[in-house]
């Protein structure tokens, strides 16, 4: 076989192995897919029931976020595209936009993806989760005009083989924390056992 010959094998097995890869993973969402639907989920819901006073035309309202968080980029877009389209103002740089009277700030408590597998299981469970905190305030009268906690999970079941295809490696919070099960978990109890079964064996042949 020539070198062309074998060159053109190559290409068509990978032609034909490829596409059945990517396509295989493309049935799953990506774990970044899942974060933004939560993210974009949670907020619609939460900046349901917030309100704004009556009397205010055309408020400007304050984007900031509390605590560093790999992810507060994200919920920031997010917040500022769900007020745009509710037809607030939005401010994102307070030295610029001193005259907004209202504040919503928001911080990230927790959000991740774990991915937990059996020993010999083909399958994971992925679960992706986040926790939020609104607060809306009035710069004016210093007071909390409205607050919330927001939680939620997400899961699903995908092939343990594409769990790194569907991480996204350039963001920590889009990482899959993989909980696999070991076999110290069963053979650990078991020697326990032996063990204090020969030395009760031990005790009581001895006496």
């Amino acid at each position: 076989m020539t070198f062309c010959s074998v060159f053109r094998l190559i290409f068509v097995i990978q032609f034909l192995v490829s596409p059945c890869a990517v396509f295989s993973a493309v049935q799953y969402p990506s774990n970044m897919d899942l974060i933004v639907e939560m993210i974009e989920v949670a907020i619609g819901e939460a900046l349901d029931e917030m309100t704004v006073p009556d009397e205010v035309e055309s408020p400007v309202i304050f984007i900031a976020k509390e605590g560093k968080h790999d992810a507060n980029w994200l919920v920031e877009h997010v917040l500022a595209e769900r007020l745009l389209n509710r037809g607030f103002a939005v401010a994102l740089d307070s030295t610029v936009y001193d005259e907004s009277r209202f504040r919503l700030s928001f911080r990230i408590l927790d959000m991740g993806i774990i991915a937990r597998s059996g020993l010999r299981g083909k399958y994971a469970e992925r679960q992706s989760r986040i926790t939020l905190i609104l607060k809306l305030n009035d710069e004016l009268s210093h007071t909390v005009l409205w607050q919330d906690e927001i939680t939620r999970v997400s899961s699903d079941r995908i092939p343990k083989k594409n769990l790194d295809l569907l991480q996204h490696s350039d963001h920590k919070f889009a990482k899959t924390e993989l909980e696999e099960q070991s076999w110290n978990k069963f053979v650990e109890p078991m020697v326990v056992s032996t063990v204090l079964g020969g030395l009760m064996y031990l005790f009581f042949s001895n006496r």
